[in-house]
C-alpha cells in the first residue's frame, strides 16, 4: 500500500474553509474553457473557467459559475448572452492569459484569433467545441454566481486532446 499524504477533516460544515475546499477539489480534474460575452460597447470580454456543465438535455440548458467580482461575470449578465469555447490542449497559454485578473479583456484578446457567433458573443477558434447561449437563469450562491444557460447554437470538432486543469496545473488527456 502506498503512503498517501493526506490531511483529514473532521470538521463541521461551518468551520471548512475557502480554501480547504479548494484543495479537495483540485483531486477532481475538469476541462477548462473560455466564458465570453461583450461589454456595452460591443467589445469581447472573458475568462477562464474550469467550472462548466451540462444541466439539462431537454431543453439544453447548461450551467458556468463565476465569481461575482469577476470582471466578466457583470457584462455577461448584462448582455445576457454568453459564449463558451473548450479549449484544446494546444491551448493553455491562452487558458493562463484568460486567467490572469491582471490583463484587461482587451489584452486577453489581441492576437487570439476569434469569430463573433451568431448572437454577436465572441468565440475562440481552434477549440475543441463551441457553444452560444442566451442567459435563463442566475442564482447567486456564496460568493459565485451560477449563470444557466440556454443552448441556442453549438460547434463540435470531432475527436482532440481537451486541456485539463489538475491540482493547480494544466495539462492533456491523450486518446
Amino acid at each position: 500500500m502506498r503512503d498517501l499524504d493526506m490531511t483529514i477533516l473532521d470538521a463541521s460544515a461551518d468551520s471548512v474553509t475557502g480554501n480547504q475546499l479548494r484543495a479537495a477539489a483540485s483531486h477532481f480534474p475538469t476541462g477548462v474553457a473560455i466564458v465570453s460575452s461583450v461589454d456595452n460597447n460591443n467589445e469581447p470580454v472573458g475568462c477562464t473557467i474550469s467550472s462548466f456543465l451540462s444541466a439539462s438535455l431537454e431543453p439544453p440548458i447548461v450551467a458556468v459559475s463565476l465569481g461575482q467580482t469577476t470582471s466578466t461575470v457583470s457584462h455577461l449578465i448584462a448582455a445576457g448572452k454568453f459564449g463558451i469555447s473548450v479549449l484544446s490542449s494546444s491551448q493553455g497559454g491562452i487558458a493562463a492569459v484568460f486567467a490572469d485578473r491582471e490583463v484587461d479583456h482587451y489584452e486577453r484578446f489581441a492576437g487570439v484569433r476569434w469569430r463573433p457567433g451568431r448572437s454577436g458573443v465572441p468565440l475562440l477558434d481552434n477549440g475543441l467545441s463551441s457553444l452560444e447561449c442566451v442567459v435563463h437563469d442566475v442564482i447567486p450562491k456564496g460568493d459565485h454566481f451560477l449563470i444557466l444557460g440556454h443552448v441556442q447554437a453549438l460547434f463540435a470538432s470531432g475527436w482532440g486532446s481537451p486541456l485539463v486543469h489538475h491540482q493547480g496545473t494544466l495539462g492533456s488527456l491523450k486518446r
